[in-house]
């Protein structure tokens, strides 16, 4: 059995707070440092953002300082070792000289571009690509820092490599210059976005759930839908969608709802490995769904140039069919297995949570309103912070007190810290590429190996998706991958946005598919389940992820382009489609799937989505032979079975 404490994904960091073990001088250093952290970037939303140096450098030399200090990869028994705390604190100390130097020396690296280092500025530089490395490695693990050096190695040594991948080489000065003493590499556009506006948000989901919303939200689905079949999954489809919609981390999602929303599964009947695979599967969908998505969605909205509502209206319909799929399937496994809703006698009337929270609302509906007015998500993100702490006040428990709130700006600073550090090494892998033109010739050849046949090249974008984003969040994935598949995509035709969005969702491909899956080795770490079960039946209820990115790709109407007639109508095709291939999935409807009908059941999905309008009403007239035959079946089983109890 897998046990809670070897599982070490890359949002579990964001939900840890300090091990008691750790010296309490040492604890209290730490959340000081990490509530200035949040108060200095709160400080920059309010008043206007700094010159370049300062932010960026402010951003990375907290995030450095924070985790060598907070440590979350050493092991518990090694923390009060003397030899380790040495090693840390010389770490700490290089990584305020590097900084410090970046920060007060940035002038003159401007002023003398294209000029090779000295000796001094070498060191240094190599020094802080190691120290974010490092920083990244013990926040979000190996993979994503191997693959930076990989392609650090790449841009080196390049001249060695064979055909398309062949470029002349660069110098280790080259290279350190644009890594250390430039606008990109560490310093670059990624921590840029992150500094100004997306740690904002993981601040305000700090605040938020000190406010009370985490249990408000949990109690509104649970009282919304828990009556219904399957009531305790319904649940958490529903808390995980509103929650996760906030936090964008599916592994964080699904450790804060599962904790509650899995046991409640498990105790009204649904199979360990089934209440697990639910709450992964789900909890995957928040950063797909508007308002907020995640960091990944406001980088995409940076990336092609477009506001970022546009980006959250271009979501809705491929989210909606997202959430929609999971609530069917959810009801069909319930139907399956006999599985009833929640009593109402052990639920909250929904008038009466409703009334007691209804604010909470409020902090999001501010981010919405100051967005579609034009002001950045920076301002938003500010004010809805601003809301959480003024909507705190409105019940005695929750109070933001001083305490409260820096607790609150404390939890800010450390659940930023797997954010912080990606950015950093991100820039330098994103530099990397840039550099030689690595996603130039990455997406010739996939144009080249798929011959211009658009479906051929989705499924090498898809492999490549699933390879490269084991064991990173969504956001490193998806900066990796655009970078070098979407021209590929774009070549081929598809519109920028859709080539985004596209591996926007691919990127969480590995997050529910063995080996890796993330998400669902943490839930079923939480219900004590076995983690291949877990991990096959997270595949089975998540497929959705590899079919949906393929229909808006054909089917531009769901992602919001066309006349309203055509984006609705692509949507209810589809989503009809998207619920007959959920039954196919779980091999139930009215009653157990035969083989044919799941042949029916395929051909149905398959000609509801799609393009031409007339395979619509062929798949339509299949499902309807469908359900009349098992509604048919189903009176026939019911029958007997009263002739057996009558008997």
């Amino acid at each position: 059995m897998l046990k809670k404490r070897a599982i070490k994904p890359e949002a579990l960091e964001e939900l840890q707070e300090e091990p008691e073990s750790t010296p309490s001088l040492r604890n209290t250093v730490i959340k000081v440092i990490a509530a200035l952290f949040s108060g200095v970037f709160l400080f920059q939303a309010a008043f206007g953002v700094w010159e370049v140096q300062y932010a960026r450098g402010l951003y990375i030399f907290f995030a450095l300082l924070l985790t060598f200090l907070s440590n979350p990869r050493r092991k518990k028994e090694d923390r009060d070792n003397l030899a380790y705390n040495i090693v840390d604190g010389v770490l700490i100390a290089l990584s305020m000289v590097v900084i410090g130097y970046f920060i007060f020396f940035f002038e003159q690296f401007t002023l003398s571009a294209g000029i090779p280092l000295s000796t001094l500025q070498l060191s240094l530089g190599a020094l802080a690509i190691g120290l974010v490395l490092e920083a990244s490695r013990r926040t979000v693990g190996l993979p994503l820092v191997i693959i930076a050096v990989v392609f650090l190695l790449y841009a080196h040594f390049g001249n060695y490599m064979p055909g398309p991948l062949f470029h002349r080489g660069y110098s280790i000065n080259r290279i350190i210059s644009v890594m250390y003493t430039s606008t990109e590499g560490i310093f670059g556009p990624v921590v840029f976005t992150f500094s100004t506006f997306i740690f904002l948000f993981i601040i305000f989901g700090a605040f938020l759930s000190a406010s009370g919303a985490g249990t408000f939200f949990i109690d509104l689905a649970r009282a919304a839908v828990g009556r219904f079949t399957g009531g305790a999954a319904q649940s958490a489809v529903v808390s995980s969608w509103m929650i996760g919609s906030v936090i964008g981390s599916s592994t964080a999602n699904t450790a804060i709802t599962g904790s509650i929303t899995i046991p409640m599964m498990i105790n009204r009947g649904y199979r360990r490995h089934v209440a697990a695979a639910v709450e992964a599967v789900v909890s995957i969908g928040g950063q797909f769904m508007p308002p907020i998505m995640g960091a990944a969605a406001f980088l995409m909205a940076a990336f092609i140039g477009i506001p970022y509502l546009e980006v959250a209206r271009a979501a809705l319909i491929p989210a909606l069919l997202f959430f929609l799929s999971m609530v069917f399937m959810v009801y069909l496994e319930a139907r399956r297995y006999g599985l009833r809703g929640i009593p109402k006698t052990e639920l909250p009337p929904l008038r009466g949570v409703l009334a007691k929270g209804w604010y909470y609302f409020v902090p999001i509906t501010i981010i919405i309103v100051v967005m579609a007015r034009g002001f950045s998500p920076a301002l938003a993100g500010f004010w809805s912070i601003v809301a959480s702490f003024v909507i705190s006040w409105f019940k005695k428990d929750t109070r933001m007190t001083p305490k409260r709130l820096f607790d609150a700006l404390a939890s800010g600073g450390r659940n930023s810290l797997s954010m912080a550090t990606t950015a950093g090494t991100v820039g330098i892998l994103i530099a990397a590429i840039a550099l030689p033109g690595l996603g130039l010739r990455v997406s010739s050849i996939i144009v080249d190996i798929s011959g211009g046949s658009l479906p051929i090249a989705l499924i090498l974008v898809m492999a490549a998706s699933f390879v490269l984003g084991m064991g990173m969040n969504v956001t490193s994935a998806y900066l990796i991958l655009v970078t070098m598949t979407a021209p590929a995509l774009v070549d081929l035709g598809i519109p920028l946005i859709t080539a985004h969005f596209f591996v926007f969702w691919t990127s969480q491909l590995s997050v529910i598919t063995p080996p890796v899956a993330l998400s669902s080795y943490v839930a079923a770490s939480i219900a004590k389940a076995d983690v291949w079960k877990t991990g096959w039946y997270s595949l089975r209820m998540g497929l959705a992820i590899y079919y949906i990115p393929i229909m808006f790709v054909f089917i531009p109407s769901l992602l919001w382009m066309g006349t309203p007639f055509n984006i609705f109508w692509a949507f209810l095709t589809t989503l009809v489609g998207v619920l007959a291939f959920s039954s196919v999935m779980q091999g139930y409807l009215f009653v157990k799937n035969e083989w044919y009908d799941n042949v029916l059941l395929g051909l149905a999905s398959l000609t509801l989505v799609l393009t031409p309008v007339w395979t619509d009403f062929i798949g339509a007239g299949m499902l309807v032979f469908i359900i009349i035959w098992q509604k048919q079946r189903e009176k026939v089983k019911s029958k007997r079975a009263l002739n057996v109890q009558s008997a």
